[in-house]
């Protein structure tokens, strides 16, 4: 049996290492460093929002690469609906309960992927 910290670290683990090649690691690393606080600060549907919009840039994709990562991990938990096309509609529609319980998951995942990228990403955001 496995903690929830171990089974959240187990899913980011990959992503993060796929990234850690890609000509983008770096960009990736930043935003993946600060997207915690963006999320404590102006809260979880604020923060998707954000990096939906900066991902629909073409030097910016490294928002969406994290945003896809956020919601393929959150399907593989089982903390949302494997038929959810969209994490930022499925949050925006989803209960305040609901809202709480998926901020809080968020931010775990988003804590692994700033460690793992921190550790595993050597490039460093050169912009």
């Amino acid at each position: 049996m496995q903690t929830n910290d171990q089974r959240y670290a187990n899913e980011v683990f990959p992503n993060v290492q796929a990234m850690a090649g890609n000509e983008q690691a770096g960009k990736y690393k930043t935003v993946s460093k600060k997207a915690g606080s963006l999320v404590r600060n102006s809260g979880l549907m604020q923060a998707l929002a954000f990096m939906k919009a900066r991902g629909q840039k073409p030097a910016e994709h490294h928002h969406q690469t994290l945003l896809d990562h956020l919601q393929a991990e959150l399907i593989s938990l089982g903390c949302i609906p494997s038929a959810t096309n969209d994490l930022t509609d499925y949050i925006r529609t989803t209960s305040l309960t609901s809202y709480m319980v998926h901020t809080r998951q968020v931010l775990l995942l988003l804590n692994w992927h700033k460690r793992l990228a921190d550790t595993l990403i050597i490039q460093e955001d050169d912009s």
